[in-house]
């Protein structure tokens, strides 16, 4: 047995999360005293990932991790509705997954493995606590106002391709299918990672897949705060493009071991 997956709700009733506990089998090796939670993306980026989120929990627990990955307030199974979606909200999901997995896992340490969105959520979360020991960015969101408009770009030529049409002026504001709330829209535009002033962690492990995006300004900037930033490039341009066909998922094996790899380095 690989691996012991027990489903379940937790956090405060009426806004409870639903998450998946990853832990160790009984054949599986030494266990490691630092769980790791998994911070997925959001809309349709999560959805073409949730099955390479499944296989990482898999290689984590095979490493002797324990592991953590949930369905953020208004997402997935958790409750809530899209009304209440918010990054202050997302970011305290977070330090209530840590909570969790900490009291379900009986580890003290905890490492934190975000993917776009997701990453820069645990980004301003692991600068809150002092729990974190490791941090995962994986293509981070660093401009909020221009993770807007690519987004909205990737909707037109989503619209594009659309056979029906809302009537001019009708359509809630959304993109690729999920609403945009005016709260979360305001708090977006605000976010920028050059702007953190304080050191987050001692080590943290920036993946690049995006062609388009460089991620150097972010590396030098972190750098510079006292973290010891380790880069690893994958080329993958079309790994976080929006296609009509949401069967297709995506699971960069190449990637998903080299963040397996990379945790087994962080001192105990």
């Amino acid at each position: 047995m690989r691996e012991r997956l027990t489903p379940l709700y937790f956090g405060s009733l009426g806004s409870r999360l639903f998450g998946c506990l990853h832990q160790p089998g009984n054949t599986a090796g030494k266990a490691q005293d630092m769980g790791v939670i998994l911070c997925a993306p959001q809309g349709h980026e999560y959805i073409q990932f949730h099955r390479a989120l499944r296989q990482l929990a898999l290689q984590l627990t095979g490493a002797g991790y324990s592991v953590l990955r949930f369905d953020f307030s208004g997402c997935g199974d958790s409750a809530g509705a899209e009304d209440s979606w918010g990054l202050s909200r997302w970011e305290n999901d977070i330090s209530i997954a840590i909570e969790e997995l900490k009291q379900q896992a009986r580890v003290e340490r905890v490492g934190l493995i975000g993917l776009r969105l997701g990453a820069t959520l645990a980004t301003q979360v692991a600068g809150q606590r002092d729990d974190v020991d490791a941090l995962v960015l994986w293509d981070p969101v660093v401009d909020g106002a221009a993770y807007l408009n690519e987004s909205r770009a990737q909707h037109e030529r989503m619209l594009s391709y659309a056979h029906v049409l809302p009537a001019s002026g009708t359509a809630e504001d959304e993109i690729l299918g999920f609403a945009l709330p005016q709260q979360l829209t305001e708090e977006l535009q605000g976010v920028d990672l050059l702007a953190q002033h304080e050191q987050l962690v001692e080590r943290l492990l920036l993946i690049e897949s995006n062609d388009d995006v460089d991620q150097g300004p972010l590396r030098e900037h972190l750098s510079n705060l006292g973290t010891q930033v380790e880069h690893r490039r994958f080329s993958n341009p079309h790994l976080w493009v929006w296609v009509e066909d949401f069967g297709k998922v995506h699971v960069p094996r190449q990637i998903l071991e080299s963040l397996v790899s990379w945790l087994g380095e962080v001192p105990a």
